[in-house]
């Protein structure tokens, strides 16, 4: 099944296993489609309410309520992988033939930037800059040529919307003190 939004959006089965995750929820949770798919949907999206309930559990709240009970947006808080909780609007519609359950997400913050994730070798380069390391320094101990490095330095900026290596430093350094790791390690990344 394919689904086309500009927003985020995802599909769950009649399993309630994740079968379609498009690029704006990767950017938004800050989970690949390889993370996502195929996985119960409850375990990747693990919204929950206002009072701190659950929303996303067996069985599916959107499957087990009357249609009165379900009010459409619903408010969720939903845990994003880089930025912490974020309060989104969640729109479904729900297919009975095969049950089919889609989600658009609308996050609430409006000054909500994704973290787009740092390849490995991009959090190598950024955690030799933030211990004082030169361009230079990090190509030798890297082992990689400088243009490489000034590269990736490069990209790292234009994903992160800043216009220089040290703003993109200190946003990288105020994510890992609040405990996020801006990586995207093991996904099959080009680590040169």
């Amino acid at each position: 099944m394919i689904i086309s939004s500009s927003g985020a959006c995802f599909v769950v089965n009649r399993h309630l296993k994740i079968e379609h995750w498009n690029d704006s929820m990767t950017h938004f949770m800050g989970m690949s489609q390889e993370e996502s798919l195929r996985q119960p949907c409850y375990d990747i999206f693990q919204a929950r309410s206002f009072t701190g309930l659950n929303f996303c559990q067996t069985p599916c709240p959107l499957l087990t309520a009357s249609e009165d009970d379900l009010e459409e947006p619903l408010t969720l808080a939903v845990p994003t992988r880089f930025t912490g909780q974020q309060l989104v609007q969640v729109q479904f519609a729900l297919w009975d033939d095969p049950l089919t359950i889609i989600h658009w997400i609308h996050p609430l913050n409006r000054d909500f930037t994704p973290v787009a994730p740092l390849t490995p070798r991009q959090h190598e380069i950024f955690t030799l800059l933030s211990q004082g390391k030169t361009r230079t320094d990090i190509g030798r101990i890297l082992n990689i040529a400088l243009s490489t490095v000034n590269t990736h330095i490069r990209r790292v900026c234009d994903m992160w919307d800043v216009p220089t290596e040290r703003h993109a430093l200190t946003y990288f350094l105020r994510l890992q003190s609040q405990g996020h790791t801006p990586s995207n390690r093991g996904h099959g990344s080009n680590t040169t």
